[in-house]
Formats: C-alpha cells, sequence, structure tokens
C-alpha cells in the first residue's frame, strides 16, 4: 500500500512516501516557520518518478502541535485528497 504522509505539526517539515513500512522516499526539514513555503516542492520531490494515481491513501499529522503548522499541513493534504480521491487519514504527532 503506497502512502503519501506530511508532518507539519511541531518544528519541523517533513514529506515521505511509503510503501508498507518501506520509505521510499522521504525530505525533512527542521524549521519554526516557513512550512507553507516548504511543503509543496517537498511533496514535489518525494513524488518524483511516481504517479499520484499509483498511491493508495494520504496521511497528515492532526496534533498535538502548533496551530498554524497544523493548519498547513491539513489544508494541503485536504486540497491534494479532493484533487486526488484518495482517502486522507489523520494521525496523531504522538504516534
Amino acid at each position: 500500500m503506497k502512502i503519501l504522509a506530511v508532518d507539519t505539526a511541531l518544528g519541523a517539515c517533513s514529506a515521505a512516501l511509503l510503501d508498507g513500512e518501506r520509505v521510499l522516499a522521504a525530505k525533512f526539514a527542521a524549521m519554526q516557520r516557513g512550512h507553507a513555503e516548504a511543503l509543496a516542492p517537498m511533496v514535489q520531490a518525494v513524488m518524483t518518478g511516481f504517479d499520484f494515481s499509483a498511491l493508495d491513501k494520504l496521511a497528515v499529522t492532526v496534533g498535538p502541535g502548533t496551530f498554524t503548522g497544523q493548519r498547513v499541513g491539513l489544508a494541503f493534504m485536504r486540497a491534494l485528497r479532493v484533487a486526488t480521491g484518495k482517502p486522507l487519514v489523520g494521525v496523531t504527532s504522538l504516534a
């Protein structure tokens, strides 16, 4: 099962493409601000060589975390869910 996952809830921004428990591609940057500007290029880099239609699921952290960071991740992934029609699941940053 291929999953595109993003995390913007805390002091970093990350995106990863998973196939089961195997990480196919990942990007990570520690940051306190700038999640909105960093997330789309990270997702684009992670998805290089892969097609969005091959994804089975989308995942995003839902907190606890900073309000602004969470909002960026949730809004981005919700838009991606609408565009791709793939199911979106929330995962706590504690998990």
